[in-house]
């Protein structure tokens, strides 16, 4: 086989796969229960594995370290374990995409690959919800591919009371509150599917995967609606502004309120605020003029109602 030949099979599809696959991926660390740093093509890369949540190993986070989440990741590390180091595995994006396009466009907040992770044909993302290591984690969307799957075995997990499911894993100390979790990751979920399909087809932009035409209309200083996260509210005033961060370190962009003090800019610091951020809503549509600043685009807004729950708006 000739270098290219070689080259291309490490990024064909199979028909075992639903989505884009890259194979022979070497895992090079295990982080923790769905966080693994590997190598391909001779390039280092961190994945964050997609639908999955499993609870925290490590401290650091605003999430509390749990016996449940000490559980998996030494499991994942007996998993990925091979001889003195780690396998190799396919991972799978969420799409059928061409490969480069899921290298470049589907990355999260910290520039992590979003994927699944095949190990000996076996789909780890379904074992982890499957066997009650995580729930099936909606809070950015539902599995495009998998989403019947992940919900059946997530109930059965649950029914069964595997893991995180038993009250006794992590009994006598820090826990997560799945009741209050699950509906709230729902109604963004919902929200999600809702801008797949029908705002999506519309016209209103996906801040990672039309990240390119969001850059097209900084270019042009045109207006665009975009599909956005407002989760983190306000998190900046300078001068008289104020700035909600938006994108993420591999697709920076942020909302810019030019006069935060005006009787609009109140109104629109308090929309955020009260109704999208921290537990409310979550996403909404975001229709304005993209601007550059330090390179980066931004979102201009100076009316409230720039800020829609739906697209179009109604």
């Amino acid at each position: 086989m000739g270098i290219w030949s070689w080259f291309q099979s490490l990024f064909s599809s199979s028909p075992s796969y639903t989505g884009t696959v890259i194979k022979h991926v070497k895992v090079t660390d295990v982080i923790d229960g769905d966080t693994l740093h590997v190598t391909f093509n001779g390039k280092n890369e961190r994945l964050r594995l997609l639908c999955v949540d499993t609870e925290e190993s490590q401290s650091g986070g605003s999430k509390p370290v749990t016996h449940a989440g000490k559980m998996a990741s030494e499991m994942a590390k007996k998993y990925f374990a091979s001889g003195n180091g780690w396998c190799e595995i396919t991972i799978e994006f969420d799409t059928t995409d061409p490969t480069q396009h899921c290298l470049e466009y589907h990355r999260g907040t910290y520039g992590r690959l979003l994927c699944y992770v095949w190990k000996d044909g076996e789909h780890y993302n379904q074992k982890l919800i499957e066997e009650g290591w995580s729930p099936y984690f909606v809070k950015y969307g539902s599995s495009r591919l998998y989403d019947a799957t992940f919900q059946k075995v997530h109930d059965q997990a649950r029914k069964d009371k595997l893991v995180i499911w038993d009250p006794a894993t992590n009994k006598g100390g820090p826990s997560r509150d799945y009741d209050a979790l699950l509906p709230w990751w729902e109604a963004r979920g919902a929200r999600v599917k809702t801008f797949r399909k029908t705002g999506r087809p519309a016209g209103a932009l996906d801040v990672r995967e039309d990240y390119a035409k969001i850059l097209d209309a900084m270019k042009q200083s045109s207006e665009a609606t975009v599909f956005c996260d407002l989760q983190q509210g306000i998190q900046a005033y300078p001068g008289n502004g104020a700035v909600a961060y938006i994108g993420s370190k591999a697709h920076p962009l942020s909302l810019w309120i030019p006069d935060a003090e005006s009787e609009d800019g109140k109104q629109i610091v308090e929309l955020i605020e009260k109704t999208y951020a921290k537990r409310g809503l979550g996403f909404a549509y975001i229709t304005g003029k993209v601007t550059s600043y330090k390179d980066a685009p931004q979102v201009e807004i100076t009316s409230p109602s720039q800020i829609q729950e739906g697209y179009p708006p109604s």
